[in-house]
């Protein structure tokens, strides 16, 4: 990842269009600035005046996994392949599916 590309584009979206995101969009720029703090310890991520809203967005959002995932998640558990569904990591990262014993 290039951080002056990804803090360029964030802070641009977050100056343009901040008021209009709905709260789907929220949740995953919580995700989002999970991934940026992981990539970039010692950056400020640029959307971090509003971070307490997508924290809040995303701890309200429940996951609607499509039919193409649950289908997979199905296939793996018949050819053993044991995991969680929908599963959130310690940093707080949300996974259509992980083997956290492998983590």
């Amino acid at each position: 990842l290039n951080l002056d590309f990804f803090v360029a584009l964030l802070s641009s979206s977050g100056r343009k269009h901040q008021g209009s995101f709905t709260d789907v969009e929220l949740s995953q720029l919580h995700q989002v600035s999970l991934h940026f703090k992981l990539e970039f310890p010692e950056q400020t991520f640029p959307l971090a005046h509003i971070q307490s809203e997508l924290l809040t967005a995303f701890k309200f959002h429940q996951p609607k996994p499509s039919k193409l995932q649950r289908d997979v998640a199905a296939a793996l558990t018949r050819i053993g392949w044991n995991h969680a569904f929908e599963f959130v990591t310690r940093e707080g990262l949300s996974l259509d599916m992980a083997q956290p014993e492998t983590m």
